[in-house]
């Protein structure tokens, strides 16, 4: 009997052929200033950046914005390659990366902030209530594109939303109250990992649930980006958007249920092997392709050699 896994690869091959290389996706027209560092280091982190665009789109598709300016700066006394970073709603959309100019190009793709960052791109900015999509959605990409990706295996993937999330609980205590209430106010509060964390955990429970239907979510911000996306939304719109376009209500039950926890969710071991097991299998059907069209594309060569 063929393995869970097999199965899963076979499946993901047919929509993989059609899948481009990932330099080809990346964004139409990509401005990228630096402040601060040598060519040495521009070298380095221009690398970083192009290799981390095309994580990300490799993982949610063609990042939407026809423009994208990325700011670089060094940050002195900087203890992690990413200390740093944000998004800026400007026209152009900018990131802002400020960065260990001394650190490592591995290190750099190691670090999780810039997937998070540009995961944000792929949707609009929400009200503050519904900070927790935002925060949410962008959290759980960043660990879910590097394993796609195949930058972190599935057990670090594991460990990392593990540990991500009992952080969440942990700090729930200490900022009591409704999600969106405790979102529109985390700033203050400093409620950060609750806020984060309980979003990524929405995510997951969605994605378990589209999983299960034969989709994922991946796909449905994929065609949501393409269709919909806006500069600013409301949580609720975004959510009804997703719905329809999963054809489901997936999105706008587990909102209602969300935004008014007062508790941490609860997300099994289970639920996470689940779909680390669904987009592990993405990532080993396209490294399949991509030895197949290799082999072929050796066996044209030989061809022409011998004509």
């Amino acid at each position: 009997m063929k393995s869970l896994l097999s199965l899963t690869i076979a499946a993901t091959l047919s929509w993989m052929t059609n899948l481009s290389s990932i330099n080809s996706l990346q964004a139409a027209e990509l401005t990228i200033n630096y402040s601060g560092l040598s060519q040495e280091q521009i070298s380095t982190v221009e690398t970083w950046i192009h290799s981390g665009i095309g994580s990300v789109e490799l993982t949610l598709s063609t990042i939407p914005q026809d423009i994208l300016t990325i700011e670089v700066m060094e940050k002195s006394g900087a203890r992690e390659p990413v200390p740093w970073a944000r998004v800026v709603r400007s026209r152009p959309i900018k990131v802002e990366l400020h960065i260990d100019a001394n650190a490592k190009l591995d290190e750099f793709i190691q670090d999780w902030t810039l997937y998070h960052e540009l995961s944000h791109l792929y949707l609009p900015l929400l009200n503050v209530n519904s900070f927790w999509l935002n925060e949410g959605f962008a959290t759980y990409m960043q660990y879910l594109v590097m394993l796609r990706a195949q930058i972190i295996t599935q057990t670090q993937y594991l460990a990392r939303m593990e540990s991500g999330l009992k952080r969440g609980e942990n700090t729930t205590p200490s900022h009591p109250g409704k999600l969106n209430e405790v979102a529109a106010d985390m700033w203050q509060r400093g409620a950060f990992k609750r806020v984060y964390w309980s979003g990524a955990a929405y995510f997951a429970q969605i994605d378990q649930a589209l999983i299960a239907q034969g989709s994922d979510l991946t796909q449905v911000i994929e065609q949501y980006s393409r269709c919909c996306l806006r500069k600013y939304s409301s949580g609720w719109q975004l959510v009804k958007q997703l719905d329809r376009i999963s054809d489901s209500e997936i999105f706008t039950s587990h909102y209602l249920q969300y935004s008014q926890r007062r508790d941490f969710p609860s997300i099994s071991k289970q639920t996470l092997q689940q779909i680390s097991l669904h987009y592990s299998a993405q990532a080993q059907a396209q490294t399949q392709l991509q030895a197949l069209t290799k082999r072929t594309r050796q066996s044209e060569k030989s061809e022409i050699d011998l004509k």
